[in-house]
């Protein structure tokens, strides 16, 4: 009988479907946020909320962002335990695409769309603090003056930074465990990252509130960096795909999904990462950041166009119009910036990967 290779035995030899995955999520924050987003007289829904009641397809999507980062994060750091090093690639790989999308969405599409004149617009003080504000990306604000204000989500933005925000606080927290020494220490790591866990299971069971999904998404994160430190002994397998739905089923017809869905995306992200045939990416080029950051701000000026359009209409126009945003994104500010982080020298493709694979 064959006997399945570990998680630290995949991740060794760097043969995994990490990036597909991710741009599926990518493109699913799209296809969820049209319901909500689009003209949606008929109250439809997407495929999953419709069969999940309370999680939305888009919001499914970002926990899969969340185990996917919790993963290769702490993977990662295993190799190189390098503090400087961490925080300097984490800069890199979040900072200067997300600049650049803020810049437009107040310079270009904001003057473009803004139902005040443009030097009223310039001049007002919210947008000062919008861009401000949100020069750290970590709380956002959401409006400018006049933009999408008549719209079917009225007012906001780039309504997707909040899971950023999230994201990079705990890219912090993670860096603090690596800063204290913790990272390299399994058990201690298990010990100071399960006892969270079990105080953040507790507050679910007891009904705390969680309105945001910020303790799930946690979980999510926390899960995924523990499989990381045990990665000698977890094996990825076809029944590890049957427990998450199974999970899923279970935890639908009671009151349980949010302490259920942490778990369940961890097994099926490692599961598609590891069990399934690989899925070749040209070039290992990533695409899923420039989707995610742009996504949410094409399909609201869209609506601003062409207020009637359906959520189904809504979700293919916004695709065409992101990709080469996407694509944009990673080849004239993404890669350059991997590129020059990890060395200054010519760098090979893999360093390049190896750097953006951790998270973003």
């Amino acid at each position: 009988m064959r006997v399945l290779p570990t998680l630290a035995d995949a991740a060794e030899r760097r043969i995994d479907n990490f990036l597909p995955l991710r741009h599926l999520a990518a493109w699913l924050v799209i296809y969820g946020h049209s319901y909500p987003l689009g003209n949606n007289v008929l109250e439809q829904k997407d495929v999953l909320h419709a069969w999940l009641p309370g999680f939305s397809i888009s919001r499914c999507a970002v926990f899969l962002f969340f185990a996917i980062s919790g993963y290769l994060l702490t993977s990662s750091l295993l190799r190189h335990p390098s503090v400087l090093r961490y925080a300097w690639h984490r800069v890199l790989r979040i900072y200067p695409a997300y600049l650049v999308c803020l810049l437009l969405c107040v310079l270009a599409l904001g003057a473009c769309f803004t139902t005040w004149p443009l030097a009223d617009y310039f001049l007002a003080p919210e947008t000062r603090e919008h861009l401000r504000h949100n020069l750290m990306p970590t709380s956002f604000v959401w409006t400018l003056p006049g933009v999408f204000e008549s719209n079917p989500y009225p007012g906001v933005v780039n309504g997707s930074l909040w899971s950023l925000g999230l994201e990079v606080r705990w890219y912090f927290w993670l860096g603090l465990l690596l800063a204290l020494g913790m990272v390299r220490r399994r058990r201690a790591f298990t010990v100071v990252v399960g006892a969270w866990l079990l105080h953040a299971a507790w507050q679910s069971i007891q009904g705390v509130p969680d309105p945001l999904g910020y303790r799930a998404l946690a979980q999510t994160f926390l899960l995924a960096a523990l499989a990381a430190q045990w990665g000698r002994y977890l094996r990825p397998s076809h029944p590890w795909a049957t427990m998450a739905l199974v999970l899923l089923w279970l935890a639908r017809a009671g009151d349980w999904i949010a302490l259920a869905m942490p778990l369940v995306a961890v097994l099926f992200t490692l599961w598609v990462a590891y069990r399934l045939p690989r899925l070749r990416w040209p070039g290992n080029r990533d695409y899923s950041y420039g989707i995610f950051l742009y996504g949410f701000p094409v399909q609201q000026a869209v609506m601003a166009t062409c207020p009637s359009l359906s959520p189904p209409a809504l979700c293919v126009v916004s695709t065409v119009l992101v990709l080469p945003l996407a694509l944009a994104s990673w080849h004239l500010v993404e890669r350059p910036a991997l590129r020059w982080g990890t060395s200054r020298r010519p760098v090979r493709q893999a360093a390049i990967r190896a750097a953006g694979a951790e998270g973003g």
